[in-house]
């Protein structure tokens, strides 16, 4: 990731109403919209449609949500993408996940974890390195998983990878100090020989 920034987000004042309206919910808790989305708002129209397949990934998605923050965190861990990692430890935490389950799933070390957990969080690692699933792993996913759950899998992985890219290339950085270390990436990506 570079060490500047190398797109500064959009300032409000020059922003659409109609953009604007469909930023609303994507605000901190001082009202300032989100830097991830203020830096997509260089291209106004793509965002507005971009927000509607996020907002099912993340608000509609019919994954569990701690399972899925699992698997977000995992990307995040892997790409090295601290700004997505900072934002999705939050919501994990807010979710009920515990630092050592977050930290579990960003190292590859998630035996403890529960076994849906596990078979995402494969999946995860298996879309991210090679953009697919063997067949071993599709019959844990069809066991376990439903048709839709199989579904918003591609779709949260696809969207988060998507979102690091744009966090690691434009340099995105994160608001303020990271909730927790991100572990380096050579941790990140080592896997747990039993999962």
């Amino acid at each position: 990731m570079p060490e500047e920034t190398r797109l500064q987000p959009v300032d409000e004042a020059d922003l659409q109403n109609k953009t604007l309206e469909a930023l609303a919910p994507y605000r901190d808790q001082d009202g300032r919209i989100y830097a991830i989305w203020g830096t997509l708002a260089h291209h106004e129209d793509a965002l507005r449609r971009f927000l509607v397949f996020g907002n099912h990934v993340l608000g509609k998605n019919t994954l569990p949500l701690k399972s899925r923050e699992l698997m977000i965190v995992r990307i995040a861990a892997r790409a090295q993408a601290a700004y997505e990692w900072d934002q999705h430890v939050r919501i994990a935490r807010r979710a009920g996940l515990s630092d050592v389950e977050i930290m579990a799933a960003a190292t590859g070390s998630w035996n403890e974890l529960d076994q849906l957990d596990q078979v995402l969080l494969a999946a995860t690692d298996s879309l991210i390195d090679g953009q697919r699933v063997d067949d071993e792993l599709w019959r844990r996913m069809a066991s376990t998983l439903s048709t839709q759950q199989i579904i918003d899998v591609l779709y949260t992985v696809g969207q988060y990878l998507t979102i690091a890219t744009v966090i690691n290339t434009l340099g995105v950085q994160p608001e303020g100090d990271l909730v927790l270390d991100l572990p380096r990436a050579e941790v990140a990506t080592r896997k747990d020989p039993q999962a």
